[in-house]
């Protein structure tokens, strides 16, 4: 397993993802402390941060960035191996499909959050070192705020990871993953303004994506953190299983 993922991390730094990952987060965050303003890629819903939060929580409130970043280890892992159809080559009588899926997944993920939780902190040390306290919070907040996010940070790569294995084309696998959460706003956002669906919408739109990234760092309400934590831990879960189940049941082209 060590040695898969070894080689796992030695064939995503030969493409184009693993730069893309890393150069969007670093642009992203270097924008924001020389602006001095939160921001990065939007989801599409109108989201309104509370000024009177200092600045650095306020970009963890804009972590759907983070969405669009986690596409690209399933896609160049996963959906790449299916489309050139390389997964044949490791996939024998030594590694088993089971092993070949934990193996996947596990990277998928590891990688995926600890980016995440590294250029959080990355940030963070950047805009404390140059714009000093006024636009940064104690490491106790700032780092909880973070830690706040990682249940749905983890949902989310293990969607995608399912998305690749039940998809396995790049295309469609970018497709999915891009459009549906933009669709959905667009969905929600039109029915709100319709009279007989507006309470609806509004359900909708509280547990949108990046409603629910905006909301955790600074909720203070329980019970709306705890549904949070409960749809991604049941949705994590089903995500990994769904995939397994798929690809160990379904026959390899």
């Amino acid at each position: 397993m060590t040695n898969m993922i070894k080689a796992e991390l030695y064939r995503l730094t030969k493409t184009k993802g693993f730069y893309l990952f890393w150069s969007v987060a670093l642009v992203t965050y270097l924008i924001t402390i020389v602006y001095k303003e939160e921001g990065g890629l939007s989801l599409g819903a109108p989201l309104i941060s509370d000024k009177s939060i200092k600045m650095d929580i306020r970009m963890v409130q804009r972590n759907f960035t983070y969405f669009y970043l986690f596409i690209i280890p399933p896609f160049s892992l996963i959906c790449s191996e299916f489309t050139d159809k390389t997964y044949k080559n490791t996939i024998t009588s030594a590694v088993s499909r089971r092993d070949y899926y934990i193996e996947k997944s596990a990277f998928c993920i590891g990688y995926s959050l600890v980016g995440f939780v590294l250029l959080n902190l990355l940030f963070y040390a950047a805009n404390a070192l140059i714009n000093g306290s006024e636009y940064s919070s104690s490491f106790g907040d700032y780092f909880k705020a973070v830690m706040t996010q990682l249940p749905l940070m983890n949902a989310i790569s293990c969607l995608f990871i399912m998305l690749a294995f039940l998809l396995k084309k790049g295309a469609a696998f970018n497709s999915v993953t891009i459009i549906t959460p933009i669709l959905y706003t667009t969905v929600a956002l039109t029915m709100y303004g319709i009279g007989t669906t507006k309470k609806i919408a509004e359900s909708m739109l509280k547990y949108e994506i990046s409603t629910v990234i905006l909301n955790l760092p600074v909720c203070t309400a329980d019970h709306y953190r705890m549904k949070c934590y409960i749809f991604c831990a049941g949705l994590s879960a089903a995500s990994l299983l769904i995939g397994y189940l798929v690809f160990s049941k379904k026959e390899l082209d």
